[in-house]
């Protein structure tokens, strides 16, 4: 498998578990908050890391560093939406 494949994998990997986050706080089961920050902190460390880590791996041109740029503001509103709605309830 190539490394970009490898890559791919595991940022759709973080995807999930954004979705899996965002299933947990609209849905509230026991231990809902340690659960959701868990998958909250995966999909970080994976999703940010990943793009980070293509970026010092494959320089081209800063294309790869804007990407990552990108990825992490993207991240950091996701984060700020699912806090949000952690915090506010589910309507």
């Amino acid at each position: 498998m190539s490394p970009f494949a490898r890559l791919q994998m595991m940022l759709l990997l973080g995807n999930v578990a954004f979705i899996g986050a965002w299933a947990v706080a609209l849905t509230r089961p026991a231990g809902w908050q340690w659960i959701g920050a868990t998958l909250l902190a995966f999909f970080v460390a994976i999703r940010v890391g990943g793009m980070w880590l293509r970026a010092r791996k494959f320089p081209d041109e800063g294309r790869s560093r804007r990407a990552a740029i990108l990825s992490s503001a993207i991240a950091a509103l996701a984060v700020a939406m699912w806090l949000y709605t952690a915090f506010r309830g589910p309507a």
